[in-house]
């Protein structure tokens, strides 16, 4: 017996009642007027002409059928515990098509599951389509300009401002993608600059998972960064080069006639080029390397948090420098309609895409007296010396305070924090300190080498340390959603600096991070910093 034999089967038992109802009125009676016996098999065999097993599609039919199979089967088949009030129509309240739950009633009726290849559910007039792990509104609109940007042949260069935590490496594969799925060629290279080996490998495995979901062709990944190098290249596909400003410069002046030849033909296929944490753009270094890299028809890009050079109360010239180099271009944030915004980090905020500060300040008591030298230093420099940096990690009462408070943090309030130390020998004290009192802690500064700064890195995400405290790291190319607390324990007038600071805890939910974040900020008598909305807003006005 087959499907539509069995079911006819199990409608005629029925009556014709039922079936009639299921028929409906006017049909039955139509049948009858053709002279035709109304039995209930004539009237199964009628709805199995008219829908075949798509008659199964309508819930009251399916629930009609059950009816007639004993309860206890059903039971049994769905393992419904004994409270079930109605196991027939918990049986039969699933949506009819190809998955499992179909399946499954099918062969309760006795029915075989092959049957379920020719099913065909009736598709709506209008429907939705959700895409799986979408661009957030704000950041498909800057994908938008992006594009908008790449397709205009009259502007070359362009900088994107987009906090940290708020997903500017993601916003701007999905931006690369598009454009070289666009590109007619497929002789070309597309190369991003970043300034520490983390950023490098972040944007090689960014690269990597999106072109692996959107790519059109295949295409070549370069990882030439830290030492790493190869005799031949070969541009016959899209290739997209990862390297660090160290290696593209050292490059540029090798007399290794193979690294040079590399070089070259990366210059000259060159057709858009990235510059992470663009704020660095215009130091001489990372200037000669954008510049030699890019070719007269290529497109710059440059991303970063803070698109400024200068300190409070300086001189902006450095910014008026870099939005020129830029030619005074830049894609800001903006709400779902694309409207710009007064407050963006309110909005994000908001949002859930950055987490909410609580920021408090702790007042160190500590007076420092500026040597004369160390005051040139900061007119001259614009920042605070060494000199004074270790003045303060020096001070005892200073430290206590620091370390008494970030274990309030952690082990009173269970929240994952990060210190910023004011030296190299303070941020280890800091730790120690932590550590003797029982807080599961560890110190990273620019001479812990990479293997051990990794290992600390990932034992602190993965939350088996509570503390990581670092001086001269961790300030960019570091995430960590699980931060819930930073201490800034290092003062600086680099409203650059204290906003990649304050940026190691901004992730919030909708990122994977959390709703609160607690900033803490050391006072010492030579601090003066704007908020956090402020220092994201406080370049706007040089573009």
């Amino acid at each position: 017996m087959d499907g539509q034999e069995k079911l006819i089967s199990l409608l005629s038992e029925l009556g014709v009642s039922t079936l009639a109802e299921h028929l409906g009125r006017e049909k039955t009676k139509r049948i009858s007027e053709m002279g035709q016996e109304v039995s209930a098999n004539t009237l199964a065999e009628v709805l199995i002409a008219e829908h075949g097993l798509n008659i199964l599609s309508i819930p009251s039919v399916r629930e009609d059928v059950l009816s007639v199979l004993d309860v206890d089967k059903i039971k049994s088949a769905y393992s419904f515990p004994p409270t079930v009030s109605d196991p027939i129509k918990h049986a039969c309240e699933f949506q009819w098509g190809n998955n499992e739950k179909t399946i499954k009633y099918l062969e309760l009726i006795g029915i075989s599951s092959n049957f379920i290849e020719i099913i065909k559910i009736s598709e709506k007039p209008i429907e939705e389509i959700h895409v799986k792990n979408i661009l957030h509104p704000y950041q498909n609109w800057i994908r938008k300009n992006i594009i908008q940007f790449l397709n205009d042949s009259s502007e070359k260069r362009i900088i994107v401002h987009m906090p940290t935590g708020s997903g500017k490496t993601r916003t701007c594969m999905e931006s690369i993608c598009d454009y070289i799925r666009n590109e007619t060629e497929t002789n070309f290279s597309v190369v991003w600059f970043a300034h520490s080996e983390e950023l490098c490998e972040q944007a090689a495995q960014s690269f990597k998972s999106m072109w692996q979901k959107y790519g059109s062709e295949n295409a070549q990944l370069i990882r030439l960064w830290g030492g790493n190098r190869f005799d031949e290249l070969d541009l016959r596909s899209p290739t997209f080069v990862v390297t660090s400003f160290q290696t593209a410069y050292k490059m540029l002046s090798t007399r290794d006639s193979s690294r040079f030849s590399t070089f070259t033909k990366i210059r000259n296929t060159c057709q858009l080029l990235i510059v992470d944490e663009a704020h660095q753009s215009i130091a001489p270094t990372y200037k000669d390397a954008i510049e030699l890299f890019s070719n007269e028809n290529s497109k710059i890009i440059g991303l970063t948090a803070t698109p400024g050079r200068h300190h409070v109360n300086s001189d902006p010239e450095n910014t008026v420098k870099l939005s020129e180099f830029y030619n005074n271009n830049k894609i800001n944030i903006v709400d779902d309609f694309g409207k710009p915004l007064n407050d963006p980090i309110k909005y994000l905020t908001d949002k859930g895409v950055l987490s909410d500060i609580i920021h408090y300040s702790l007042n160190s008591q500590t007076n420092i007296v500026l040597t004369e030298s160390e005051r040139r230093h900061i007119e001259r420099l614009l920042d605070i010396p060494s000199s004074v940096l270790k003045k303060l990690g020096e001070d005892a009462n200073r430290t206590n305070l620091i370390v008494t408070n970030a274990l309030k943090l952690t082990q009173e309030q269970n929240m994952p924090t990060i210190i910023f130390a004011p030296s190299k020998e303070s941020a280890v004290e800091i730790s120690t300190m932590m550590k003797l009192r029982g807080c599961k802690s560890k110190a990273i500064t620019g001479e812990t080498n990479r293997y051990e700064r990794r290992e600390a890195i990932d034992q602190y995400k993965n939350n088996e340390l509570m503390a990581l405290v670092n001086f001269g790291v961790l300030t960019t190319g570091f995430d960590a959603p699980n931060t819930k607390a930073v201490i800034i324990a290092r003062p600086t007038t680099s409203v650059v600096l204290y906003s990649q600071m304050i940026g190691r805890g901004l992730r919030g939910p909708l990122m994977g991070g959390n709703e609160v974040c607690h900033l803490v900020d050391v006072i010492d008598n030579i601090k003066n910093m704007p908020d956090v909305s402020d220092a994201f807003k406080y370049f706007d006005e040089y573009y």
